[in-house]
């Protein structure tokens, strides 16, 4: 699939053998201090929560490969297939590639694939106010603030971007003569 290539990065399935980077980038402090979700810790969960990942019609879940290796992991889950509806989340889990492009690389990949493919109508994500590098990312990639909620770990913005949105931003630019 075309849609899921961008200019640095493209995206899998999770494999087996991706498990052990899915269980280090679950125990890192800093890396959980700034993404959201129900990650694996030991192998064993790990197997049992990838089984369930594969059979999840409501979740699309892949490997971020950048330079032939696994990188991080994006998806897009609680998809609501009648309403067009899904959240997005990444994880960039090597630390020294954060502030190279890569994470909105995949973002980018991620919207064409939702909205393409899928034929999704909005995409929408959870975002703490104090990760600013992600929500530079999703400014970049289209995404617009919609509100804010507080939660015991500090306030969470909420951002979307629509089908409509997407399609303004990522349409070819015309010459003008």
């Amino acid at each position: 699939m075309s849609n899921l290539r961008g200019q640095m990065v493209y995206l899998r399935p999770i494999q087996s053998t991706d498990l052990p980077y899915i269980i280090a980038w679950s125990r890192d402090a800093e890396i959980a201090r700034l993404a959201d979700g129900d990650y694996p810790q030991t192998l064993v969960e790990a197997e049992g929560w990838l089984k369930e990942i594969n059979s999840d019609r409501y979740r699309k879940y892949f490997g971020i490969v950048f330079e032939n290796e696994v990188i991080g992991d994006v998806e897009l889950d609680h998809i609501a297939w009648r309403s067009g509806d899904a959240e997005l989340r990444i994880r960039i889990g090597r630390k020294e590639l954060w502030n190279r492009g890569i994470g909105t690389d995949a973002v980018r990949a991620v919207l064409r694939y939702g909205f393409l493919d899928l034929n999704l109508r909005r995409i929408y994500l959870r975002v703490y106010a104090h990760n600013q590098r992600a929500i530079s990312c999703y400014t970049k990639s289209g995404f617009v603030k919609e509100g804010k909620i507080t939660s015991r770990f500090g306030n969470v913005l909420l951002m979307r971007i629509t089908r409509a949105e997407y399609l303004a931003i990522s349409a070819p630019e015309s010459t003008a003569v």
